[in-house]
């Protein structure tokens, strides 16, 4: 067998039909082994009454006369023993020193007993075979003496065990047939118990690959989670195919006109003959290709942190450090270096999250700050106090207009007083990543002119 058939899981209809078959069995072997005891004892108790009887009986036969023991033995008590036809029985009349008044003289002694007047049962091998004995002891009296008498009876063990066998016999028909009963029973209940799951089965199957609607199949109450779960996984995977068809909506609405005038331009320079014309058109479309290609990176960017906040594979991430790595790479390479008055704490500031979400996004709300800041120095602080991390970011640009404060955060929306060139993801990229964190973002003006961004997130100390 292949090691993949090997390792793979078992059904669960076969595990319960295994554990509920092993447990019928254990229950039906306990019960034959209680009807085995049980029609012992009581065979025995059958048969020891019976026998005890016998031996009353011919120890009420036993006289004293003038000294000398005379028995007129009551052969009705032994008959009544020897109705069982393959059963032998034996008997024994003793004086109280163990002389012998008739009967076998070789029988064997009886184990003492505290009170000698109780009969006494026991078991012994006589005469080659299992044997069932009482003793019963009488003291008897005449007029000018007393004296004691024993009288033991013993009968072989044939009948009693045919009648044990009989009674475990039928009690083992009735186990056998109450466990194939209940194993029938077992199997229709394992069947039945699992019919939702192939409703499930069969109503996901019919299904189209892009019907992702809930379940709504009447399952038991310990089926609930499990379709519960499905369900939302199924909400999760429309989600992500909404979300992949609106990007690829907005990306190819978005990057049709780019395309399309790049074109254009691209086919007027290879018209033109005149080099001034031909530099102005080329200046164009490296004017549309850098426009283009941020507009493609934002896009791309967007579709990386949408993916990325749905799965929420989170860890301890250093808030302080992620800042720094973003203002890094936000500042540019080349040409003169903008004024960055950079506060920041010394320790750590941990959080539960996304280092390169976080980074993402801080990232984008410097391009943005770098890019309609105005003259003055950016500032950036980033302070811890009561269980928060908060980070500012302050401009001194012209600002946001009131009716642009909350339309700025939706995709490809851009303010009244946005440069060209920019294609309306930033913000949007910010804010979902900030919520993913559980924390908010505010945009409010500056007094004396420019934007202050103030995030706010839940602190996880290590």
């Amino acid at each position: 067998m292949a090691r993949g058939d090997a390792s793979a899981p078992r059904s669960l209809r076969y595990t319960l039909l295994l554990y509920l078959g092993a447990l019928l069995a254990i229950f039906a072997v306990a019960l034959l082994f209680a009807a085995r005891d049980y029609g012992k004892r009581a065979a025995n108790r059958s048969y020891d009454h019976l026998l005890v009887s016998s031996a009353l009986s011919i120890a009420d036969s036993v006289a004293l006369v003038e000294g000398q023991w005379q028995v007129d033995l009551p052969y009705a008590a032994l008959d009544l023993l020897s109705m069982a036809p393959d059963d032998r029985v034996f008997y024994q009349v003793a004086d109280s020193r163990g002389r012998l008044i008739t009967g076998y003289g070789d029988l064997p002694r009886a184990p003492a007993a505290p009170n000698g007047q109780q009969p006494r049962l026991f078991d012994a091998i006589y005469s080659g075979e299992p044997v069932r004995f009482v003793v019963v002891a009488r003291n008897l009296s005449s007029e000018t003496e007393t004296g004691e008498v024993q009288v033991q009876v013993g009968q072989t063990r044939r009948a009693r065990d045919a009648l044990a066998a009989d009674m475990v016999t039928r009690a083992l028909l009735a186990i056998g047939v109450l466990s194939l009963l209940l194993l029938a029973l077992v199997v229709v209940g394992v069947h039945r118990a699992f019919r939702p799951l192939v409703r499930v089965e069969r109503e996901l199957s019919r299904r189209e690959p892009s019907d992702l609607r809930p379940l709504d199949a009447h399952v038991p109450r310990e089926m609930d989670q499990m379709v519960a779960a499905l369900n939302r996984f199924m909400a999760r995977l429309s989600t992500s195919n909404e979300t992949l068809r609106a990007f690829m909506a907005e990306a190819a609405h978005q990057m049709r006109t780019p395309l399309a005038a790049l074109r254009a331009q691209a086919q007027l320079a290879m018209d033109d003959e005149d080099p001034q014309d031909m530099r102005r058109s080329l200046r164009s479309i490296e004017r549309n290709a850098t426009h283009m290609s941020r507009l493609l990176n934002q896009l791309l960017s967007d579709a990386s942190v949408t993916h990325r906040s749905n799965l929420q594979r989170f860890a301890q991430v250093d808030l302080a450090e992620t800042v720094r790595q973003a203002l890094h790479e936000a500042l540019p390479q080349a040409g003169p270096a903008p004024q960055v008055q950079l506060s920041l704490t010394d320790e750590p500031i941990h959080l539960h999250g996304d280092a390169l979400l976080l980074r993402e996004a801080i990232k984008n709300l410097l391009d943005n700050a770098l890019k309609h800041g105005g003259e003055g120095p950016l500032q950036v602080a980033l302070t811890i106090g009561e269980g928060q991390a908060v980070l500012t970011i302050v401009d001194h640009g012209p600002g946001i207009a009131a009716a642009d404060a909350a339309r700025v955060f939706e995709r490809f929306a851009r303010g009244e007083q946005a440069s060209a060139g920019g294609a309306g993801l930033g913000l949007a990229i910010v804010k979902r990543v900030v919520e993913a964190h559980g924390g908010r973002i505010d945009l409010a003006n500056r007094q004396g002119g420019g934007l202050v961004a103030t995030v706010t997130l839940p602190e996880k100390p290590a």
